[in-house]
């Protein structure tokens, strides 16, 4: 299973419609599911986006979130409103960020600590920020499902140099 909003994970690319349509609609859908939505906003030029879509489209990482989640990215530049939609979920921060929302749209969680944008989860204190915003918002997530999540963010995650 992959989400039908991320492409191909070496060629992340959001879909290209109006960024207020593409909210409306996983709103809809949210509200038809039950769930919260996984908005990731982020840029074609993002090393850091690239890697967060891989992650997201591993068809192991898509089954367990997308049971517990309607996931929609908005590329900050290539969606029409786009950007003026990543500044109503906070400030200039850098990309990737992400804003987990309630199916009224209201902010459930987001990619801030302490004021700072954790984007792409890398270091020990923003994976656990990660999956912190995780298990809030979806307290159904199973410790083996988080452990196997874990797991493969620390596999697509580059080495450091």
């Amino acid at each position: 299973m992959t989400f039908p909003l991320f492409v191909q994970a070496e060629k992340p690319k959001a879909e290209g419609r109006p960024a207020d349509e593409l909210r409306a609609a996983v709103l809809k859908q949210a509200t038809t599911e039950g769930k919260p939505v996984f908005l990731i906003f982020g840029s074609q030029g993002c090393r850091w986006c690239k890697v967060f879509d891989k992650y997201h489209g591993d068809p192991d990482v898509a089954s367990v979130l997308s049971k517990h989640f309607v996931f929609a990215k908005v590329s900050i530049d290539e969606n029409p409103g786009g950007d003026k939609m990543y500044l109503e979920y906070g400030k200039q921060r850098g990309v990737p960020a992400y804003s987990i929302l309630a199916a009224d749209g209201k902010v459930l969680a987001d990619s801030g600590d302490e004021g700072k944008n954790i984007g792409f989860p890398y270091e020990p204190h923003e994976i656990d920020h990660y999956f912190a915003t995780l298990t809030a918002t979806c307290p159904a997530l199973s410790e083996s499902d988080a452990a196997m999540l874990r797991q493969k963010l620390n596999d697509v995650r580059p080495n450091q140099e």
